[in-house]
Protein backbone atom coordinates (compact mmCIF):
# COMPACT_ATOMS: atom_id res chain seq x y z
CA UNK A 1 0.00 0.00 0.00
CA UNK A 2 2.96 2.30 0.72
CA UNK A 3 4.36 1.13 -2.79
CA UNK A 4 1.44 2.53 -4.34
CA UNK A 5 0.45 5.63 -2.48
CA UNK A 6 4.35 7.16 -3.50
CA UNK A 7 3.44 6.10 -6.96
CA UNK A 8 0.55 8.11 -6.90
CA UNK A 9 1.79 10.94 -4.84
CA UNK A 10 4.64 11.30 -7.43
CA UNK A 11 2.04 11.17 -10.14
CA UNK A 12 -0.01 13.99 -8.72
CA UNK A 13 3.09 15.91 -8.05
CA UNK A 14 4.59 15.13 -12.17
CA UNK A 15 1.05 16.19 -13.57
CA UNK A 16 1.12 19.48 -11.45
CA UNK A 17 4.77 20.37 -12.96
CA UNK A 18 3.00 19.91 -16.49
CA UNK A 19 -0.03 21.29 -15.71
CA UNK A 20 2.06 24.50 -14.53
CA UNK A 21 4.30 24.11 -17.80
CA UNK A 22 1.40 23.63 -19.51
CA UNK A 23 0.14 27.00 -18.25
CA UNK A 24 3.31 28.88 -19.15
CA UNK A 25 3.41 27.19 -23.06
CA UNK A 26 0.01 28.47 -23.60
CA UNK A 27 0.72 31.71 -22.41
CA UNK A 28 4.13 31.79 -24.19
CA UNK A 29 2.78 30.70 -27.53
CA UNK A 30 -0.54 33.48 -27.61
CA UNK A 31 1.29 36.33 -25.57
CA UNK A 32 4.93 36.22 -27.54
CA UNK A 33 3.21 37.95 -30.94
CA UNK A 34 0.98 40.85 -31.80
CA UNK A 35 -1.65 38.69 -33.35
CA UNK A 36 -0.87 36.22 -30.44
CA UNK A 37 -4.05 33.51 -30.77
CA UNK A 38 -5.27 33.94 -34.26
CA UNK A 39 -1.23 32.68 -35.42
CA UNK A 40 -1.97 29.29 -33.76
CA UNK A 41 -5.75 28.97 -33.77
CA UNK A 42 -7.15 31.22 -36.19
CA UNK A 43 -4.79 30.39 -39.04
CA UNK A 44 -6.06 26.55 -39.17
CA UNK A 45 -9.29 27.50 -39.19
CA UNK A 46 -8.73 29.87 -41.88
CA UNK A 47 -7.52 27.25 -44.09
CA UNK A 48 -10.59 25.23 -42.95
CA UNK A 49 -12.84 27.62 -44.01
CA UNK A 50 -10.89 28.13 -47.68
CA UNK A 51 -11.06 24.11 -47.76
CA UNK A 52 -14.74 24.31 -47.10
CA UNK A 53 -15.93 27.81 -49.69
CA UNK A 54 -13.45 25.90 -52.60
CA UNK A 55 -15.45 22.19 -51.92
CA UNK A 56 -18.57 23.17 -51.45
CA UNK A 57 -18.36 25.18 -54.75
CA UNK A 58 -17.02 22.23 -56.25
CA UNK A 59 -19.78 19.84 -54.96
CA UNK A 60 -22.86 22.85 -55.44
CA UNK A 61 -22.77 23.43 -51.13
CA UNK A 62 -24.13 19.94 -50.53
CA UNK A 63 -23.33 16.10 -50.62
CA UNK A 64 -26.22 14.90 -51.82
CA UNK A 65 -26.76 11.69 -51.92
CA UNK A 66 -23.46 10.79 -51.71
CA UNK A 67 -23.92 11.71 -47.60
CA UNK A 68 -27.46 11.95 -46.20
CA UNK A 69 -27.67 15.29 -47.80
CA UNK A 70 -25.44 16.88 -45.26
CA UNK A 71 -24.36 20.25 -45.53
CA UNK A 72 -20.39 20.28 -46.77
CA UNK A 73 -19.70 22.70 -43.90
CA UNK A 74 -20.82 20.14 -40.92
CA UNK A 75 -19.78 17.50 -43.22
CA UNK A 76 -16.11 18.76 -42.95
CA UNK A 77 -15.91 20.74 -39.51
CA UNK A 78 -17.51 17.67 -37.30
CA UNK A 79 -14.12 15.20 -38.16
CA UNK A 80 -11.81 18.04 -38.35
CA UNK A 81 -12.10 19.21 -35.04
CA UNK A 82 -10.44 15.32 -34.22
CA UNK A 83 -8.05 15.85 -37.02
CA UNK A 84 -6.52 19.15 -35.40
CA UNK A 85 -6.32 18.04 -32.21
CA UNK A 86 -3.96 15.09 -33.49
CA UNK A 87 -2.15 17.43 -35.54
CA UNK A 88 -1.43 20.07 -33.28
CA UNK A 89 0.01 17.58 -30.80
CA UNK A 90 1.80 14.95 -32.96
CA UNK A 91 3.03 17.98 -34.96
CA UNK A 92 4.55 19.96 -32.39
CA UNK A 93 5.70 16.66 -30.38
CA UNK A 94 8.34 16.52 -32.36
CA UNK A 95 10.47 19.41 -31.00
CA UNK A 96 9.01 19.78 -27.65
CA UNK A 97 12.00 17.58 -25.51
CA UNK A 98 14.39 19.62 -27.56
CA UNK A 99 12.52 22.97 -26.58
CA UNK A 100 12.25 22.13 -22.49
CA UNK A 101 15.93 20.47 -23.08
CA UNK A 102 17.46 21.68 -19.91
CA UNK A 103 14.83 19.82 -17.87
CA UNK A 104 15.53 16.68 -19.05
CA UNK A 105 19.50 17.10 -17.71
CA UNK A 106 17.77 17.14 -14.61
CA UNK A 107 17.78 13.59 -12.75
CA UNK A 108 14.83 14.40 -10.74
CA UNK A 109 12.44 15.77 -13.31
CA UNK A 110 9.73 14.11 -14.95
CA UNK A 111 10.29 13.71 -18.21
CA UNK A 112 7.62 11.92 -19.62
CA UNK A 113 4.94 15.01 -18.79
CA UNK A 114 6.98 16.74 -21.49
CA UNK A 115 5.05 15.41 -24.31
CA UNK A 116 1.77 16.23 -22.54
CA UNK A 117 2.46 20.06 -22.76
CA UNK A 118 0.87 21.35 -25.99
CA UNK A 119 -2.59 19.75 -24.29
CA UNK A 120 -3.21 23.02 -23.56
CA UNK A 121 -2.87 24.92 -26.50
CA UNK A 122 -4.58 22.03 -28.22
CA UNK A 123 -7.35 22.05 -26.35
CA UNK A 124 -8.17 26.03 -26.53
CA UNK A 125 -8.51 25.25 -30.14
CA UNK A 126 -10.93 22.71 -29.71
CA UNK A 127 -12.82 24.42 -27.87
CA UNK A 128 -13.10 27.78 -30.84
CA UNK A 129 -14.15 25.00 -33.41
CA UNK A 130 -16.77 23.47 -30.93
CA UNK A 131 -18.19 26.91 -30.92
CA UNK A 132 -17.50 27.10 -35.05
CA UNK A 133 -19.51 23.74 -34.98
CA UNK A 134 -22.08 24.97 -32.91
CA UNK A 135 -23.08 27.74 -34.82
CA UNK A 136 -22.82 25.87 -38.37
CA UNK A 137 -25.44 23.71 -36.49
CA UNK A 138 -27.87 26.69 -35.64
CA UNK A 139 -27.14 28.31 -38.49
CA UNK A 140 -28.02 25.24 -41.00
CA UNK A 141 -31.13 24.03 -38.77
CA UNK A 142 -30.03 20.69 -38.03
CA UNK A 143 -30.31 18.97 -34.61
CA UNK A 144 -27.54 16.83 -33.46
CA UNK A 145 -28.31 13.23 -33.41
CA UNK A 146 -29.99 11.74 -30.27
CA UNK A 147 -26.48 9.92 -29.17
CA UNK A 148 -24.54 12.58 -30.21
CA UNK A 149 -23.27 11.96 -26.05
CA UNK A 150 -20.73 8.99 -27.86
CA UNK A 151 -19.36 12.32 -29.13
CA UNK A 152 -17.75 12.76 -25.87
CA UNK A 153 -16.51 9.06 -25.38
CA UNK A 154 -15.00 9.31 -29.47
CA UNK A 155 -13.00 12.62 -28.49
CA UNK A 156 -11.63 10.62 -25.50
CA UNK A 157 -10.41 8.14 -27.25
CA UNK A 158 -8.74 9.91 -30.32
CA UNK A 159 -7.31 11.90 -27.30
CA UNK A 160 -5.81 8.55 -26.19
CA UNK A 161 -4.40 7.63 -29.41
CA UNK A 162 -2.93 10.87 -29.81
CA UNK A 163 -0.88 11.23 -26.81
CA UNK A 164 0.13 7.63 -27.46
CA UNK A 165 1.25 8.93 -30.97
CA UNK A 166 3.07 11.95 -29.12
CA UNK A 167 5.14 9.85 -27.09
CA UNK A 168 6.62 7.71 -30.03
CA UNK A 169 7.23 10.67 -32.06
CA UNK A 170 8.71 12.70 -29.46
CA UNK A 171 11.05 9.96 -28.33
CA UNK A 172 11.95 9.29 -32.07
CA UNK A 173 12.65 12.89 -32.73
CA UNK A 174 15.58 13.39 -29.98
CA UNK A 175 17.44 10.47 -31.83
CA UNK A 176 16.12 11.03 -35.96
CA UNK A 177 15.76 15.48 -36.18
CA UNK A 178 15.12 15.04 -39.58
CA UNK A 179 11.16 14.09 -38.25
CA UNK A 180 10.92 17.88 -37.55
CA UNK A 181 10.18 18.45 -41.01
CA UNK A 182 9.33 15.21 -41.74
CA UNK A 183 5.99 14.17 -39.46
CA UNK A 184 4.45 17.62 -40.87
CA UNK A 185 4.54 15.99 -44.43
CA UNK A 186 3.29 13.04 -43.04
CA UNK A 187 0.20 14.61 -41.22
CA UNK A 188 -0.23 16.03 -44.79
CA UNK A 189 -0.64 13.51 -46.76
CA UNK A 190 -2.46 11.66 -44.07
CA UNK A 191 -5.32 14.31 -44.31
CA UNK A 192 -5.49 13.47 -47.68
CA UNK A 193 -5.90 10.21 -47.04
CA UNK A 194 -8.62 10.61 -44.53
CA UNK A 195 -12.10 10.72 -45.79
CA UNK A 196 -12.67 14.61 -44.13
CA UNK A 197 -12.90 16.25 -47.72
CA UNK A 198 -14.24 13.81 -49.18
CA UNK A 199 -17.32 10.91 -48.76
CA UNK A 200 -16.28 7.62 -47.87
CA UNK A 201 -18.28 6.28 -50.96
CA UNK A 202 -15.90 7.51 -53.49
CA UNK A 203 -13.38 5.79 -52.52
CA UNK A 204 -15.69 2.67 -52.67
CA UNK A 205 -17.03 3.44 -55.98
CA UNK A 206 -13.92 4.36 -57.67
CA UNK A 207 -10.86 3.79 -56.02
CA UNK A 208 -8.77 0.93 -56.21
CA UNK A 209 -8.45 -1.60 -53.83
CA UNK A 210 -5.24 -1.15 -52.89
CA UNK A 211 -6.43 2.78 -52.16
CA UNK A 212 -9.83 1.31 -50.22
CA UNK A 213 -7.54 -0.74 -47.92
CA UNK A 214 -5.11 2.57 -47.35
CA UNK A 215 -7.97 5.03 -46.57
CA UNK A 216 -10.19 2.80 -45.15
CA UNK A 217 -9.01 -0.59 -43.53
CA UNK A 218 -5.51 0.63 -42.46
CA UNK A 219 -6.14 4.38 -40.98
CA UNK A 220 -7.70 4.69 -37.95
CA UNK A 221 -8.68 7.88 -38.72
CA UNK A 222 -11.36 6.91 -41.02
CA UNK A 223 -13.05 5.44 -38.28
CA UNK A 224 -13.05 8.47 -36.46
CA UNK A 225 -14.15 10.51 -39.16
CA UNK A 226 -16.95 8.43 -39.80
CA UNK A 227 -18.09 7.92 -36.67
CA UNK A 228 -18.15 11.45 -35.40
CA UNK A 229 -20.64 12.12 -38.75
CA UNK A 230 -22.92 8.78 -37.76
CA UNK A 231 -23.04 10.06 -33.98
CA UNK A 232 -22.97 14.33 -34.76
CA UNK A 233 -26.08 13.49 -37.62
CA UNK A 234 -28.09 10.36 -36.40
CA UNK A 235 -27.70 8.64 -39.44
CA UNK A 236 -27.97 5.36 -37.61
CA UNK A 237 -27.71 3.90 -34.62
CA UNK A 238 -24.26 3.18 -32.93
CA UNK A 239 -23.97 0.31 -30.45
CA UNK A 240 -21.33 -0.64 -27.97
CA UNK A 241 -19.50 -3.01 -30.19
CA UNK A 242 -18.72 -0.24 -32.40
CA UNK A 243 -16.72 1.23 -30.50
CA UNK A 244 -14.56 -2.01 -28.86
CA UNK A 245 -11.99 -1.80 -31.40
CA UNK A 246 -11.41 1.01 -31.64
CA UNK A 247 -11.22 1.88 -28.24
CA UNK A 248 -8.96 -1.15 -28.21
CA UNK A 249 -6.34 0.55 -30.70
CA UNK A 250 -6.50 3.64 -29.25
CA UNK A 251 -5.66 2.67 -25.92
CA UNK A 252 -2.95 -0.13 -26.76
CA UNK A 253 -1.04 2.88 -28.92
CA UNK A 254 -1.36 4.91 -25.58
CA UNK A 255 0.14 2.11 -23.98
CA UNK A 256 2.95 1.26 -26.82
CA UNK A 257 3.80 5.09 -26.91
CA UNK A 258 4.33 5.65 -23.16
CA UNK A 259 6.68 2.07 -23.13
CA UNK A 260 8.77 3.18 -26.36
CA UNK A 261 9.03 6.57 -24.31
CA UNK A 262 10.35 4.66 -21.23
CA UNK A 263 12.37 2.71 -23.30
CA UNK A 264 14.48 5.78 -25.03
CA UNK A 265 14.10 7.69 -22.45
CA UNK A 266 17.47 6.52 -21.29
CA UNK A 267 19.59 8.15 -23.82
CA UNK A 268 17.94 11.70 -24.14
CA UNK A 269 20.62 13.31 -21.70
CA UNK A 270 23.50 12.22 -23.90
CA UNK A 271 21.68 13.40 -27.26
CA UNK A 272 20.56 16.28 -26.30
Amino acid sequence: MAKISDLLAGARYALGLGVELAKRDLKTRYASTYAGIAWNIGVPVLYALINVVVFSALMNGRMGERYADVPFALFYFVPFILWQLFTEIVGRSTGILREYGFLITKIAFPVWVLPLVPLASALLGQIILLFVVAGLFYVKGIALGGQAGWLLLLWCLCLALTVGVAYIVSALAIYVPDLVQVVPVLLNIAFWLTPILYPASLVEDHGALWLRMIIMDWNPFYYFTELSRVLAFGLSDVSAEQFAGLAGFSLLLLVLGFKVFRKLRAGFSDVL
